[in-house]
């Protein structure tokens, strides 16, 4: 004969286990926050979006100083507004690189909400990708160039250092 022990309030009859209502609520409220933290990070995307805006700028520049290094032209970006910009070649900011997926213009236009909120208005490079501060490549550049790129309140530096055309 096998011998049965009562249960009692706190120990559950055998089989019969399970979480508290206390404990499921507990996981829940976790879980709520978790997810709140995870919804914000993937849909906040202004970092994202601003560092995507800000590598195409920098990836004109660097396009812009390679050419000139490569070819007998001066090449450079001029920053034409506050939202728009062109690559240009022959030392003439009117002679402009169309690029692919660009308007035939040549005028870039920045992502909505973007903007250039820096002074620089011409970066040329020379035959040795030295940076200018005119389009026909002829005056070098005494300090470094900061393009300043802001998003949504957020900005971005994209520096140009003196004598080297270097971007960082």
């Amino acid at each position: 004969m096998t011998m049965h022990t009562p249960h009692t309030a706190s120990m559950p009859p055998a089989g019969q286990r399970g979480f508290t209502i206390l404990e499921v609520v507990a996981v829940l409220v976790i879980m709520a926050v978790i997810t709140a933290v995870a919804a914000g990070r993937i849909f906040e995307q202004t970092p994202a979006e601003l560092a995507g805006i800000s590598a195409s700028v920098r990836s004109h520049l660097r396009y812009a100083r390679t050419r000139s290094m490569n070819s007998d032209e001066v090449f450079g970006v001029q920053i034409i507004s506050a939202t728009t910009y062109a690559v240009f070649r022959n030392g003439n900011t009117g002679t402009r690189v169309v690029l692919p997926g660009q308007p035939a213009t040549g005028i870039i236009t920045v992502e909505n909400q973007a903007a250039f909120t820096t002074g620089a208005a011409i970066i040329s490079f020379d035959a040795w990708g030295r940076p200018c501060s005119n389009a026909a490549g002829t005056t070098l550049r005494t300090a470094n160039t900061t393009v300043t790129v802001s998003y949504l309140g957020q900005t971005e530096n994209i520096v140009v250092v003196r004598n080297t055309g270097y971007l960082q």
